[in-house]
């Protein structure tokens, strides 16, 4: 039987794991909207670091069902490093972006 605590951690990762999905279907409109974008290799790392975090948190959920402590501290570790990555290249894609439009918007 997998304790309550466990069960949380499962749905909170399951809820992750379709915010992800919904994220990966953002990022290609994105992608169509700017096909041939100098940022396109940037929203293909985004949506790279997105696949990682759906992987890791199934291989969460795993670890939580068969109470894997080992996997579940790599799991942990895992998350804030790729959580670290992922919001530099998006506020750095972000502040590109910005500047693409301020300057589109003085011309």
């Amino acid at each position: 039987m997998v304790e309550t605590s466990a069960m949380i951690g499962i749905a909170f990762s399951v809820v992750g794991i379709v915010l992800f999905l919904y994220c990966v279907i953002v990022v290609k409109k994105i992608l169509n909207l700017f096909p041939k974008a100098k940022m396109r290799t940037d929203w293909m790392i985004i949506s790279i670091l997105i696949i990682f975090f759906v992987i890791g948190y199934g291989v969460n959920i795993w670890a939580l069902i068969t109470n894997n402590l080992p996997v579940l501290t790599f799991m942990q570790s895992f998350v804030y490093l790729f959580g670290a990555i992922f919001v530099l290249v998006v506020i750095q894609l972000s502040y590109r972006t910005y500047k693409i439009i301020v300057k589109s918007a003085e011309e």
